[in-house]
């Protein structure tokens, strides 16, 4: 047995820790509804690029909340009427922002129109405009664990499904070629996003869908599991708001209870039979411990591969970009 098949194994011992609401599906598909009020789209101003090859956008999209979602948008210049671009929704990690114009041109020269916004809140230029009904400790994860409703990432996987509305919604690209990626929160928020728009846009008249994933070291899965299997990484956060806030933990089912309502191992499904998925993960990673990536692997019932690197941690071996490429010329190209 080799030493991959071996971690499969053991992998399939540890049990899924997580609770998916009775009221899942309801929560989200009203939320949803609330959000997708107006029709996403993007607002673009154009940047100077030094290749002639591609056109370059700074991109904004209108949340739901009226809040001004910035990234930037970056398609081939040359455009065939005849012949619409698939489409990208890059994501990104933890604390980041939409990254380098020279990270989306990789993806534009294969002849995608491909979208990157900031996270709200997070480290770009798109602040969090919402109210919490109570103080947090430093960072993201736990403003507003009072309740789903109120909880920050209720209105960042809305934000999630609006980009990718709003690509779908450009003239130039095919919403049946769209795909989404994203590396750790970003390979979370590609999953979610996707579960939700392809589960419940038609609910709500979306146009967008999304044929094909890839998400690397995908964190958002199995909270329970994550607080107790990983160091380090952003449920540290948790840690600190139990010893300053609850240190006898009496609040804990409660607190676990709202961050059900989020996790990607409820959504993993809702991508659907025809959605493909590239997954990657580390062995040795504890910021997204194997086991909750492999939970989340598991709930997504289209055609998949997962990608185990054994001597890898928290990040992917540099060939993984070209099984990327690979996987997206397959499915959208």
């Amino acid at each position: 047995m080799t030493i991959i098949q071996d971690a499969i194994q053991e992998l399939e011992t540890i049990p899924y820790r997580g609770v998916k609401p009775k009221d899942f599906e309801e929560f989200w598909l009203e939320s949803l509804r609330r959000d997708a009020q107006t029709k996403a789209r993007l607002e673009l101003e154009a940047i100077a690029y030094p290749l002639s090859k591609v056109e370059v956008f700074s991109a904004t999209v209108l949340s739901g909340d009226r809040t001004k979602l910035k990234g930037y948008y970056m398609r081939p210049r040359a455009i065939d009427p005849q012949e619409a671009l698939p489409g990208l929704v890059r994501f990104h990690g933890y604390s980041g922002n939409r990254g380098q114009l020279s990270e989306l041109l990789l993806w534009a020269l294969q002849g995608y129109a491909v979208l990157a916004l900031d996270v709200r809140g997070q480290c770009g230029e798109t602040p969090d405009t919402r109210v919490y009904p109570s103080g947090a400790f430093s960072g993201w994860l736990t403003l507003g664990l009072e309740s789903p409703h109120t909880h920050y990432l209720r209105q960042v996987y809305l934000d999630g499904v609006r980009a990718v509305e709003a690509l779908a919604n450009q003239p130039e690209v095919d919403e049946k070629r769209i795909g989404c990626m994203g590396k750790s929160q970003g390979g979370g928020l590609a999953v979610i996003a996707g579960g939700v728009i392809n589960a419940l846009g038609q609910e709500v008249n979306l146009k967008g869908g999304v044929k094909a994933v890839s998400a690397a070291m995908p964190f958002l899965a199995d909270f329970r599991s994550s607080y107790q299997l990983q160091k380090g990484g952003p449920l540290e956060e948790l840690a600190w708001y139990f010893q300053l806030h609850d240190p006898e933990h009496q609040r804990e089912e409660g607190i676990f209870t709202t961050l059900d309502y989020f996790d990607g191992v409820h959504f993993a499904p809702w991508l659907g039979k025809k959605t493909a998925c590239l997954v990657s993960m580390g062995l040795k990673d504890t910021v997204c411990p194997p086991a909750t990536v492999y939970w989340l692997y598991k709930g997504i019932c289209g055609e998949k591969k997962l990608l185990i690197y054994p001597e890898y941690g928290h990040e992917s071996p540099d060939g993984f970009v070209d099984r990327q490429i690979e996987f997206f010329a397959k499915e959208l190209l």
